[in-house]
């Protein structure tokens, strides 16, 4: 019999999934009760490995933290858990359903990221969020057993990733600017120094206008054919997946109207995103059951 996790690895596994106002913090709503478990233990495990690149600690505790993570999640799912994430993933199911090459294979893309250099252009900047971000949507397919293909897997963790690095600048946009690839900063004549000093400079709205239109153009392509495979009773298969999506899509058009209004107040989710929301469940629902 599986164990039963406790209230106190749930609690820890939503603190680090879904803090206030952020993405899936708003899209759980939308989950059934009988797959939220599970899908916040995946999400909770993307964030605490992708997480430890962007840690202030030095690096060697980041490579040793994801040497530790790696064999953890090459342990067998059975064996006691010394992290209440694992703990969850044990409980909830989601362990037995992800196969340990994709876990591993998170723990392989955080240490790509350990490098904190710029990436020389977008199609470098494409790469590297195509590659981190493909783990963490293949665990999430995988507890509903659907796939989908290659090639939009691809461009929508691409995109999600860009929308992820747009999204930063909301807040303190220095260390964000940092990251800038190095063909955007020549092709707005823009320094990564200049952009650090002041707070909210014009020269940053027209960046991250630019990189919200280059985000749209990627899920654009990674939605266009897009297939998942229906799950028998289940409604629309992949659907918190796709609402995702929906939902990124449509913020990043809202910042690039308003970049700037964007930097000195983000962007929220708030009632017009729960509208949005709420028709476009409707409507995956209704194509799912449509003959």
């Amino acid at each position: 019999m599986m164990p039963a996790s406790s209230s106190i690895e749930q609690a820890h596994c939503r603190e680090l999934a879904m803090p206030a106002g952020s993405l899936f913090e708003f899209t759980s709503r939308f989950v059934p009760a009988g797959r939220l478990e599970s899908l916040t233990a995946v999400y909770a495990l993307v964030h605490v490995v992708g997480s430890i690149p962007l840690s202030s600690v030095e690096d060697p505790l980041k490579w040793a933290q994801l040497k530790w993570w790696s064999e953890e999640l090459a342990a067998d799912p059975d064996s006691p858990s010394r992290h209440p994430v694992l703990r969850a993933l044990n409980s909830s199911g989601a362990r037995k359903l992800i196969d340990s090459s994709l876990t591993q294979r998170l723990v392989n893309s955080a240490a790509t990221q350990i490098d904190d250099t710029p990436d020389c252009d977008q199609a470098a900047m494409f790469e590297r969020f195509a590659n981190q971000g493909a783990s963490g949507i293949l665990m999430e397919l995988a507890l509903e057993s659907v796939e989908i293909n290659n090639v939009n897997l691809r461009y929508l963790a691409a995109a999600s990733g860009l929308h992820a690095f747009v999204s930063r600048f909301s807040g303190d946009h220095r260390p964000a600017a940092q990251r800038l690839p190095l063909d955007v900063l020549a092709r707005f004549k823009a320094s990564t120094a200049d952009l650090q000093q002041q707070s909210a400079p014009a020269e940053l709205a027209r960046i991250v206008g630019y990189l919200a239109a280059r985000a749209e153009e990627w899920f654009a392509a990674g939605l266009s054919g897009l297939r998942v495979c229906a799950v028998p009773d289940s409604g629309a298969a992949g659907t918190h997946l796709q609402l995702r999506w929906a939902v990124e899509k449509r913020r990043l058009v809202r910042i690039g109207n308003d970049a700037g209004g964007f930097l000195g107040a983000g962007e929220r989710y708030g009632p017009s995103y729960a509208w949005f929301a709420w028709r476009f469940l409707r409507r995956l629902n209704r194509l799912a059951t449509t003959p």
